[in-house]
């Protein structure tokens, strides 16, 4: 049986229909952002950045063609090119990116890569105004660098504290992607701290705001207007924008910015040590209950970390204040401070918490190693035989090791065990359950009283200077 409205009932369900649309569709509309304002603000402080490269080269270089004089291959390519062979050619084209004014008296802060082998940098404002710009200073660890024309009265842009930036608030991105300047894209803040292992002291801020080539060096802006950060790469299979856009953080360009002001350059604290991520595994082998801080497998002598009684083994749980989730977390905490800092440092050892500081020196050489499993894994194994085989060291082994150092050389890997943990051959043991293993008698009767359902901690050594511990079950074989 159908019911049928009335006339009068029906219209005033329609009503009610329209007013309900009306009322959602307003407050849909006040709950989205105006961003006209930060645009016509922020807008005017954003550049577009040109550089030319003049650098030259022949078709074939003068010392490849004296070798290549009287072959085969030289006729051929005298009779496809002619006189061109011998002239000059230009180096790279133009590049593009952007660039943002941090002050009226004409500093500009981009990307490091922007400008990397430019012999010439010409600045284009909002107003059209050209200036060619110096480079003060550069900074490859962050990806920065300062430039400066010669302007007064300029529009800037202030830093916000990017230690206050919270994941899912509004941003907007300002540059020239594609040499389309003053081009705009908004989206959301969608991680922070990200580590790309490229800039390991640089926090990332991730966001899903539309970010191409040219857009290096532009600000992203909170809804104040104000720079949380300098735009700077993208992760993409296309070279195209896909979603992941990724901003070196305010407060570490305003570190790296006064440093390039004093100096031209950043000096940056040194720890004298290598560390990489705990897993689950690894974890239980130390007897941990959580998978959490950056586990120490190297520590370089009279380093800082050495000074301090860092050993290896450890695993630092806090620096200078601040907690470390992940071995990733430690780098950019490093990477800020100045050097003669004396920092306080929590690691665990042996299942307990210890307190101390050390010193940071001056950085000078690349260490501090974040090591990923991947630089680890061995080739396939003959899976016909089980477990492992190893040597003493000869005397010139122990001696490239160091002093006091000592451990067996992996001759074979046959055992899951070991293959499943990343050992593989060529390998040196240095210690196992964190004792040291000298001999491989030491080694045999490590292995001989292990077991049980924790893995062994094994502190592995192998060529390019590269340390770490692996988690091997005993009980796997």
């Amino acid at each position: 049986m159908k019911t049928i409205l009335p006339l009068k009932t029906l219209k005033l369900w329609l009503l009610i229909l329209l007013l309900n649309g009306f009322f959602i569709g307003s407050i849909m509309a006040r709950e989205l952002p105006d961003f006209t304002p930060i645009v016509s603000g922020a807008g005017k402080a954003v550049v577009n950045i040109t550089t030319i490269n003049k650098e030259t080269k022949k078709l074939v270089p003068d010392d490849l063609r004296d070798d290549l004089e009287g072959t085969p291959l030289m006729e051929v390519l005298k009779q496809m090119f002619g006189d061109k062979l011998d002239e000059n050619l230009s180096g790279k084209g133009p590049g593009l990116g952007s660039g943002t004014i941090i002050s009226s008296d004409g500093y500009i802060v981009t990307n490091s890569h922007v400008v990397d082998g430019a012999d010439e940098i010409y600045v284009r404002l909002q107003d059209r105004r050209e200036f060619t710009a110096s480079v003060v200073g550069k900074d490859a660890g962050t990806d920065l660098a300062l430039l400066k024309i010669n302007a007064d009265n300029l529009p800037f842009i202030n830093y916000a504290d990017s230690g206050q930036v919270k994941v899912g608030e509004w941003v907007m991105a300002i540059g020239s992607p594609y040499g389309f300047e003053n081009s705009v894209s908004v989206g959301v803040v969608s991680a922070t701290g990200r580590s790309l292992g490229n800039e390991r002291y640089v926090p990332f801020i991730q966001t899903d705001a539309a970010i191409n080539p040219g857009n290096s060096g532009g600000p992203l802006l909170n809804m104040q207007g104000e720079m949380i950060g300098i735009n700077s790469q993208i992760i993409t299979e296309s070279g195209s924008f896909a979603g992941l856009s990724f901003a070196v953080p305010a407060n570490v360009i305003k570190t790296v910015v006064a440093q390039l002001k004093l100096h031209g350059s950043v000096s940056r604290g040194w720890l004298g040590l290598a560390f990489q991520d705990l897993d689950r595994n690894l974890a239980d082998s130390f007897g941990l209950k959580v998978a959490k801080g950056a586990l120490i497998s190297k520590v370089i002598p009279d380093s800082p970390a050495a000074k301090a009684g860092i050993k290896e083994g450890d695993v630092i749980t806090e620096f200078n204040g601040k907690e470390i989730i992940k071995a990733t977390d430690l780098p950019p905490i490093v990477g800020m401070l100045p050097v003669d800092s004396k920092v306080p440092i929590k690691v665990i050892r042996s299942q307990r918490e210890l307190s101390t500081s050390l010193v940071l020196s001056k950085y000078t050489k690349p260490e501090e190693a974040v090591l990923s499993k991947k630089e680890l894994i061995s080739n396939p194994l003959d899976k016909f035989h089980q477990e492992i085989s190893v040597r003493d060291l000869e005397e010139f082994e122990k001696a490239n090791l160091g002093p006091d150092q000592g451990g067996v050389m992996v001759m074979n890997v046959r055992g899951k065990t070991w293959a499943m943990a990343g050992v593989r051959r060529g390998d040196i043991i240095m210690l196992m359950n964190n004792k040291p293993v000298r001999s491989a008698k030491e080694f045999y009767n490590v292995m001989e009283k292990s077991g049980g359902e924790h893995a062994l901690p094994v502190l592995v050594t192998r060529p390019g200077d590269i340390q770490r511990f692996l988690a091997v079950k005993m009980n796997d074989g």
